[in-house]
Formats: structure tokens, sequence, C-alpha cells
């Protein structure tokens, strides 16, 4: 059976967003019940993969995103329909005031919902085999490779962090690792450095994660940044 549980949020962050964790059982199959939640893409999507573990896991979370936009939105799980900029960030059709954001890895799904602008939510285990020194050339800037970074626990911490950021502004990945730089700082926030006046309100936090993963939760209040800019 799949587990559902609403996560402790760190208190600064606004009552507007929410965070969901879905613990996967991979092994079952995955239920007609959320089957029949799916569009026909959604579906064919679930279908192009060969691995029983990666269908249940498209499954198990995209139903589960269905049912808590519902209760936002009022509609019926099916019936609400997305659409997906240049960069393969889905967005609700006709609901702009609701924004979302899915991870998944390994055992877990998380969801995190927003009323206070975009939010990006990123999970990833430890376990996975990374040759830190490498990719972090790649995907670190300058600033990020003075940080200590040496081992796959350290890399992936930093990295949930930067990726929950790039989710949250709905951009290229790979296009934009060079633009934004988390810096530790001495509190236990990050300075998130960057060269945009639309990204002054970006925030990240790391959030509760199971043991032996990472995550975190980015937010960017456009309504904020229209303001100052």
């Amino acid at each position: 059976m799949h587990t559902l549980q609403r996560l402790h949020l760190p208190d600064d962050i606004p009552g507007q967003i929410e965070a969901w964790q879905l613990k996967l059982d991979l092994r079952m199959p995955f239920q007609d019940a959320d089957w029949i939640l799916l569009s026909k893409s959604e579906r064919d999507h679930v279908m192009r993969f060969h691995l029983h573990a990666d269908q249940v896991r498209s499954v198990a979370s995209r139903a589960l995103l269905r049912k808590l936009l519902a209760e936002k939105t009022g509609m019926r799980p099916e019936a609400l329909r997305f659409e997906i900029n240049d960069y393969g960030k889905p967005a609700l059709q006709d609901h702009d005031r609701i924004e979302f954001n899915v991870s998944h890895s390994g055992d877990f799904a998380m969801i995190a919902i927003s009323t206070s602008g975009s939010v990006g939510v990123d999970i990833e285990r430890y376990d996975r085999r990374i040759d830190v020194k490498s990719l972090g050339e790649f995907v670190f800037t300058p600033a990020e490779r003075k940080i200590p970074l040496k081992t796959t626990e350290a890399f992936i911490n930093h990295w949930v962090m930067k990726e929950s950021v790039l989710k949250t502004l709905g951009v290229g990945i790979a296009d934009h690792l060079q633009s934004i730089s988390i810096v530790p700082t001495d509190t236990e926030h990050c300075h998130i450095v960057h060269a945009s006046p639309q990204w002054k309100s970006l925030r990240v936090w790391r959030i509760p994660a199971p043991h032996g993963y990472a995550a975190a939760l980015a937010i960017l209040n456009r309504a904020i940044d229209m303001v100052k800019s």
C-alpha cells in the first residue's frame, strides 16, 4: 500500500505552501482507481516506461496530484487539464492562482502546492553513484565549487536546493545551471546569488526527507517581484 503524509514545513515557509510525501510500494500493481483519473496522454506516458516500478511511480504520483488539486479547485480530479511551458513545467489550465511541482526518487514522491507564487520541490536518494568531482564542475558555479561538496551526501544536499530553485523558475535546468549559485550563510538559510531582477523573491529551504534521502523546496512570489522591479 502507498502511504501519504503531509510534511511539517519550516515555520518561515508561507502558510499558502503545502508539501506532501508519498511512500510508494513499487511491487504492487498500479491501482485502477488511480488509473481512471489520468488523461489519455498521461496513460500513454506511463506505458512508455519499461520497468513496472516506473509505471507505479508515475501513476501513483500523478493521481495523487490530481486529487490534491481537485480539493483546491472544487473540480473532479479527472476533469483537470494541464498545459506545459516551453521547458516542460506543467501548470493547471484556468487556475493560474494554484501552482504545483512534483518530484520522485526511489520509493518516495513529493508534491508541493502553492497559492502564493511559483514553487519547486526536489527529492533525491543518497545511494546514487555520482562522480562528485566531474559532475560538480558541470552543475555548480565557481562560487558553489568553493563549498566543500566532496561526498555524495554533501553533493546531493546541495543539489536538491539548486534543482528546486530551477524547477520553481520553470526554466531549462541545463541552460541555467551557471545562472544561479546557492551559497550557505551563518544561519540555517542559504543565499541565492543571481543577476535577474525578476528573481528577487526566490527562497529555498531544506525540508524533511526520509532516511537516506534529501529534499528541498523553493518559492518565487512573482507579485512581490513585480512591485520591486
